[in-house]
């Protein structure tokens, strides 16, 4: 029944500051009799429960979900509000049309794998990736670093550069791809390596099956960030490894019936960009 079912509402204030989206989608929440609770980011170590959460604001906005949304078991129904819009679904015109699909149970599920990272005796989770990548600093702003990258303990590259990026199907668009990797469909079963300013002629990005383990361990260089999803989660000191997992945890976005991955990335990277 339409009158059990609960939304929970994200939205980044920075892209509706003035609250005229939220406040249409409540008036329309009340309007149809559909339960409803806003989350805000003091929330987001909290639990909650519902039956999909609408979030507005850019691919950004949907990576600092992450977290929530597989603790919370919670599809996403992603509204852009962002520039590029990658993850996103609906553009913010089609809010109660993405809502009423929903209801209606017109929506499919695209279920995207996330990974796992150890590092510093705590884990955590990306959608996208993990970067490991040489801090500038005014003491060793010019040195590169060497890091040597293994899986299931058998060494397969060593990487002198600027780092790597260890990326997800869904992340293979992102960073990975902009560094010279391959895009990899949502559903294959596998994460990539890529270099990132390797200093070599040689070192091209490596495919590996996501049920693997694999390990980055620094072995010359003072430092290096490691990051998730682009976000600053500690320093990697030399000799010290991150290890990074397929989590047993998918992230599933609701698209509509006719979302078609290829088409998406046509559309989105097909042409240059009008400036």
């Amino acid at each position: 029944m339409v009158n059990k079912m609960k939304f929970l509402i994200y939205v980044n204030r920075e892209k509706d500051k003035s609250d005229v989206w939220l406040g249409g989608v409540i008036s329309f929440f009340k309007k149809i009799g559909v339960e409803y609770e806003t989350v805000f980011n003091k929330d987001l170590s909290a639990s909650f429960v519902g039956d999909a959460i609408l979030v507005l604001g850019g691919d950004g906005t949907i990576l600092g979900l992450t977290d929530f949304c597989l603790k919370n078991s919670l599809p996403i129904i992603g509204i852009n509000a962002g520039k590029m819009g990658f993850l996103t679904e609906f553009e913010p015109k089609e809010t109660e049309k993405a809502i009423e699909l929903f209801i209606n149970g017109e929506l499919k599920a695209d279920k995207r794998a996330t990974l796992k990272a150890a590092f510093n005796e705590k884990v955590y989770f990306g959608l996208n990736d993990l970067v490991i990548e040489r801090i500038f600093d005014n003491e060793d702003g010019a040195s590169v670093i060497k890091l040597d990258v293994s899986v299931d303990q058998k060494k397969v590259d060593v990487i002198r550069g600027n780092g790597v990026i260890i990326s997800t199907p869904t992340g293979s668009t992102a960073y990975s791809l902009s560094s010279g990797g391959s895009i990899l469909a949502p559903r294959i079963n596998a994460f990539s390596i890529t270099p990132i300013a390797a200093h070599s002629l040689t070192r091209r990005p490596i495919i590996y099956s996501s049920e693997a383990e694999c390990s980055v361990s620094l072995t010359a260089g003072k430092q290096a960030g490691v990051f998730i999803d682009g976000k600053f989660i500690g320093k990697l000191a030399e000799n010290q490894a991150v290890s990074v997992y397929k989590s047993s945890r998918d992230l599933v976005f609701l698209r509509k019936k006719e979302f078609n991955f290829y088409k998406r990335l046509s559309d989105k990277f097909g042409k240059e960009e009008n400036v």
